[in-house]
């Protein structure tokens, strides 16, 4: 992890190559690096401030977008933000990139709606082909009490992980569950919270010992940009 110095020298230079860059892909990903970088450095109303800039400069680059929408999480600002990732996605979806688009619909703008409750939203979102999008179909119906229709396997990791949570709801033995937390490292740490979450969950009504679970919820790195996340933190940190 870079010191605070090393951020500060850092961002003066990206602020310098700035100034002077003049293709618009370089540009675009210099000043995204900047608002990250402000952002590690937990300067985070400068980081809102470039994003809302960013935006406002380049309205037609969905990315400036997510970029934002990401620091709004930050400041809690949950509503702002999936409205910003949904833009992004339909942004994507128009210009003919359906794997970006669909990456901010079955991620944070799925994992937001469902922190809502919004279980009729997240089946929407989650009508594709692929497998994270069958996963998730299950997921949402049984969410909503309807019966969920699993697919068999899984090629794609995420979808493999998440799948296991719904076939161990389904009645599969629950023990490869810590295994697999184990395996899981920094990818996708919103999913992997609430895979920590619901496994905890599923053991607790097994009557499982908790012990093993403290050094994941522990080893967590924050911040989770998810609107569960610090309530549940709190409990399951002290459990």
């Amino acid at each position: 992890m870079k010191t605070t110095g090393q951020l500060g020298r850092q961002l003066l230079s990206i602020r310098n190559r700035i100034i002077t860059e003049k293709k618009l892909s370089s540009l675009r990903k210099l000043r995204k690096r900047e608002i990250q970088i402000l952002t590690e450095l937990g300067n985070i109303s400068a980081a809102v401030a470039s994003g809302e800039n960013l935006i406002s400069d380049y309205p037609s680059w969905p990315a400036g977008y997510s970029i934002l929408a990401d620091v709004l999480c930050r400041t809690r600002k949950w509503g702002e933000a999936e409205k910003l990732f949904e833009k992004a996605s339909d942004m994507y979806e128009e210009a003919d990139n359906p794997d970006s688009a669909a990456r901010l619909r079955m991620g944070p703008v799925y994992r937001l709606s469902e922190a809502r409750s919004d279980f009729t939203k997240c089946l929407k979102l989650c009508e594709t082909d692929n497998e994270l999008g069958a996963v998730l179909k299950a997921r949402c119906r049984r969410q909503m009490n309807q019966k969920p229709f699993l697919p068999k396997t899984c090629t794609e990791w995420l979808a493999g992980k998440l799948l296991l949570l719904e076939q161990v709801l389904q009645g599969r033995s629950p023990y490869r569950l810590f295994d697999e937390i184990i395996e899981w490292k920094s990818t996708e740490p919103e999913w992997r919270w609430r895979f920590i979450v619901e496994s905890i969950e599923i053991w607790k009504s097994h009557n499982f010992s908790m012990e093993k679970w403290r050094k994941p919820v522990k080893d967590t790195v924050k911040p989770v940009l998810d609107p569960r996340f610090t309530k549940e933190w709190s409990i399951l940190s002290h459990d």
